[in-house]
Parts: C-alpha cells; sequence; structure tokens
C-alpha cells in the first residue's frame, strides 16, 4: 500500500504545481483510499502544502518575484487563520468536518467551473465579433 501513498504524494505534487489543487484531492485520497481520519489527513495536507509553499519561495527567491509586503501580510493572517481553524476543527465532529470539506470542494470546483465558462463564452463572443468586422 506504500508504493500508492508515494504515488498519489506525488501525483498531488504535480497537480499542485499546475495550480489545480492537487492539496485538496490528497486529502480526499486519505481518507477515502488510505481510510485516514478527517483532521489527519488535513493535517497532513497542511504540511504537504508548507513543504510545497518553502519549494515555491525558493523559486520566487531566485527570480526576484516577491512582494514582501504582501507575503507578510498573507503569512500573518494565514498563520492566524490555521491557528483557528485548528481550534475550531478539534471542537467539531469529524463527521461535520468531513461535509463541512465537502462542501468547500464543491464550492471551489463550481466557482472555478462557472469562471472558465465565462471566459471560454466572453473569449468566443470576442472572436465572433472579429471575425464579422
Amino acid at each position: 500500500m506504500y508504493i500508492f501513498d508515494v504515488i498519489a504524494g506525488f501525483l498531488a505534487a504535480a497537480l499542485a504545481a499546475m495550480g489545480v489543487g492537487g492539496g485538496g484531492l490528497l486529502v480526499i485520497y486519505l481518507t477515502e483510499i488510505a481510510d485516514m481520519e478527517q483532521r489527519l489527513a488535513q493535517g497532513i495536507n497542511l504540511l504537504f502544502f508548507l513543504c510545497a509553499s518553502v519549494s515555491a519561495m525558493a523559486v520566487h527567491l531566485k527570480t526576484r518575484r516577491i512582494a514582501w509586503r504582501a507575503a507578510l501580510i498573507f503569512a500573518l493572517t494565514g498563520a492566524i487563520g490555521a491557528l483557528v481553524g485548528v481550534s475550531l476543527a478539534h471542537r467539531v465532529s469529524n463527521r461535520l468536518l468531513r461535509k463541512a470539506f465537502g462542501i468547500l470542494l464543491m464550492y471551489a470546483g463550481g466557482s472555478t467551473l462557472i469562471k472558465t465558462f465565462s471566459e471560454y463564452s466572453n473569449g468566443h463572443k470576442g472572436r465572433k465579433r472579429e471575425g464579422i468586422r
């Protein structure tokens, strides 16, 4: 089973690097396939994200593409949000946590889908107008 865990981690990392949201898929894998408790899976996902962000930070430091003021604001508010989230997660049942995570994933996927269709349809309308001229 360990080989599947390694493959799942690699695929989640590759998807995260492409901006797909591999962390969410990793939580689904850990809870549904590896039969892990939701809290533990989300904790592993946070560690996974931390490792991914360190490697991304190294690349951005090298290319000097960091807005330090924004990075500091996001780091501070993200740390506070993580602490609040951990505190809330320990007070909520595992079942409710799983449902809330599922709703979050559906919302994120749905909003991305709507945005993509909107951009796609606006792009095609613009092309049709250009072709008519």
